[in-house]
């Protein structure tokens, strides 16, 4: 080696220790109050992530649905599976599907879990309801023609009806099919030429379910309306918002309909905009609209806290240049909005801000939390940066539990559960970074961290995530040296 090489070696290493010693790498923050008290594991033979659907029943457990690689002449075994809430088996059965079945979509309702089902694909309006009663794993099979080919964008069930959102031509509506008499149905009132179906929300408990959807105004700015049905189809409610005459509503969500009062929270935009301004919250009657009010982002207190303190420091003072000149400051975000979360006497509204990344797909930048009471008076709002996660189509990557006054914010990247804990609007603890907890000591993920896992929330501030490891173990005599699991980790704030 060049003699004058090593001479500058030499001088610079005490120097790099020094420096290292002074100005030490940054540790990520581990949570105190994230735990993960529970994991099951499922070895598999290939990576084929899509062959497994967890669902989240809530206190009831878990449910998992995956295609095995057994067959016969006439199609394939599939394996049904129920946890516990300690991720204990409860009872797992085989059904068998014909070659060519794929789940379409799933849900969840109070004792049961639903699967629609598509066994031919070139039969659009030939489907199958496979629905398993989760006491006892007993499954009943109907056969649903719906005359004219449909492509669902939303599946539910509410007592013994089943409900899509389907379009036909590219019109919204629902269809209704009753289990017990089999006759479909189209529910009326609902047809609408430029309309989209943003959410359709059941309650059990009530026998109803509300239908949430976009219309187009005379003057084609866009607003929100909820109806609201019996399961037989009548129609109990039905709404349309009427924005100020400068704005448009993008998006909502309703709460559940309690006693004569409603709200439907969401995002809206200035004049014919299709990108959001602020967030909304609308009270509702029995009957109308009592009133909507409007924030523009400006107006909430840690929306750009995602920003160093510098760029967002000059955009509020440009936002509250414009006020003092007697206009609206204009912000052009796209915001991915949950559903309402009731949390006692409050409601919490929150979404992702995101844009596209026309190389990559989706670019998250943070998600906002707002905070309600049930008078609809706003309480307070957060915000929780993100900033390192692209996907590919737009999807719900932040969830959210309340307890009380406190709340928690999680997503999972690269293996990596990140956090956020919340008391009203202050921060009890800062965004922190928990590793997915594996199943033996001395195991350790192998082949790179960009692997296949997804985050839900459960119950109350309990989730699960799940995914595809590859894993290794050297030491343990317990484990194999190499195994490709399917992994349920349950995870839990204290």
């Amino acid at each position: 080696m060049n003699k004058l090489l090593l001479f500058a070696i030499f001088c610079l290493c005490p120097f790099a220790v020094a420096m290292a010693q002074l100005f030490p790498l940054k540790q990520k923050q581990v949570s105190t109050r994230i735990e993960q008290p529970g994991r099951i594991e499922f070895e598999i033979t290939n990576a084929n992530y899509q062959n497994y659907i967890v669902t989240g029943c809530e206190k009831e457990g878990l449910f998992i649905c995956h295609k095995t690689e057994h067959k016969d002449k006439d199609g394939y075994n599939w394996e049904f599976i129920r946890l516990d809430t300690t991720l204990g088996t409860v009872w797992q059965k085989d059904m068998h599907l014909p070659f060519g079945s794929r789940i379409t979509d799933y849900d969840y309702q109070p004792g049961f879990i639903n699967y629609l089902i598509r066994e031919k694909e070139y039969k659009q309006e030939e489907l199958v309801l496979l629905r398993i009663n989760l006491e006892n794993g007993d499954t009943s099979r109907f056969y649903i023609n719906t005359v004219i080919p449909m492509v669902p964008t939303q599946f539910h069930v509410v007592g013994n009806t089943l409900l899509m959102g389907v379009y036909t031509d590219y019109k919204p509506f629902i269809f209704r099919y009753n289990l017990i008499d089999k006759l479909p149905q189209i529910i009326p009132g609902l047809y609408n030429d430029y309309g989209e179906i943003l959410r359709i929300t059941t309650d059990d408990r009530l026998r109803i379910f509300t239908v949430t959807m976009s219309e187009r105004m005379p003057d084609f700015r866009t607003t929100v309306s909820v109806r609201s049905f019996s399961e037989g189809g009548d129609m109990m409610r039905n709404i349309h918002l009427e924005p100020d005459e400068s704005k448009s509503l993008l998006n909502g969500a309703p709460t559940n309909p309690e006693l004569e009062r409603q709200f439907v929270a969401g995002t809206y935009a200035h004049q014919r905009l299709t990108y959001s301004s602020g967030l909304y919250i609308a009270r509702l009657s029995n009957s109308s609209q009592q009133r909507i009010d409007y924030f523009d982002y400006s107006e909430l207190d840690h929306f750009f806290s995602y920003l160093s303190t510098g760029r967002e420091r000059r955009i509020r003072e440009r936002a509250n240049q414009k006020k003092v000149l007697g206009q609206q400051p204009r912000f052009h975000y796209r915001l991915l909005l949950h559903d309402i979360i009731p949390n006692g006497n409050y409601y919490t509204v929150f979404g992702e801000a995101y844009y596209p990344s026309y190389s990559f797909g989706y670019h998250y930048t943070h998600a906002v939390v707002m905070t309600f009471d049930r008078l609809g008076n706003f309480l307070w709002d957060s915000s929780f940066e993100i900033n390192d996660v692209t996907t590919f189509g737009a999807r719900d990557l932040v969830h959210v539990g309340t307890k009380g006054d406190e709340t928690v914010l999680l997503y999972l990247y690269d293996n990596t559960i990140r956090s956020k804990v919340l008391k009203e609007d202050k921060i009890i603890e800062g965004k922190t970074f928990n590793d997915i907890s594996l199943t033996f000591e001395d195991d350790e993920s192998w082949g790179g961290r960009n692997q296949v896992g997804n985050l839900s929330r459960w119950f109350g501030t309990t989730f699960y995530t799940y995914g595809i490891r590859d894993i290794e173990n050297l030491h343990s005599e317990e484990a194999a040296y190499y195994r490709q699991v399917f992994y349920i980790n349950k995870v839990a704030y204290r």
